[in-house]
């Protein structure tokens, strides 16, 4: 009986090791930092009415039915936005709100707003992710 119990107990402690080292490894692919700043080139100003909306994907394959992982907005030209808890690699799109009626959040931009895929149109280029060095600037046109 005491042999069943070290055997439950010995069973017990290798599974709880092997949920803790998935958790661990789950977190530390989700712990990715991006630091992203805009650059508009187009007419019209950035304002908190004029946004410029950033994606953040975790797929190459951005279309309009596809579900950023994060996104953020700026309210002014030259701003750096800060994404935090992301994959080892993401994907970017970027939008800037010309009319001021698109809220980021309601599907995708409407027919004829400026908008880029970082890497080219229909082509996101991979993104590393990590420390305080992983930074890129989106331009809007491309």
């Amino acid at each position: 009986m005491g042999q069943i119990k070290t055997w439950r107990a010995a069973l017990a402690a290798i599974v709880a090791a092997l949920v803790m080292g998935i958790a661990v490894q789950a977190s530390a692919q989700q712990t990715g930092t991006l630091q992203v700043t805009v650059d508009y080139k187009g007419a019209g100003t950035v304002d908190k009415t004029h946004q410029i909306f950033v994606w953040v994907f975790d797929t190459p394959d951005i279309n309009e039915n596809s579900v950023p992982i994060a996104t953020d907005q700026a309210t002014s030209n030259g701003t750096t936005l800060s994404f935090s808890g992301l994959p080892k690699t993401v994907y970017l799109a970027a939008a800037y709100n010309e009319k001021g009626t698109f809220d980021g959040t309601q599907g995708p931009p409407p027919s004829g707003t400026p908008v880029t895929i970082y890497g080219g149109m229909g082509t996101a280029t991979a993104v590393p992710t990590g420390g305080d060095d992983a930074k890129v600037t989106v331009t809007l046109p491309s």
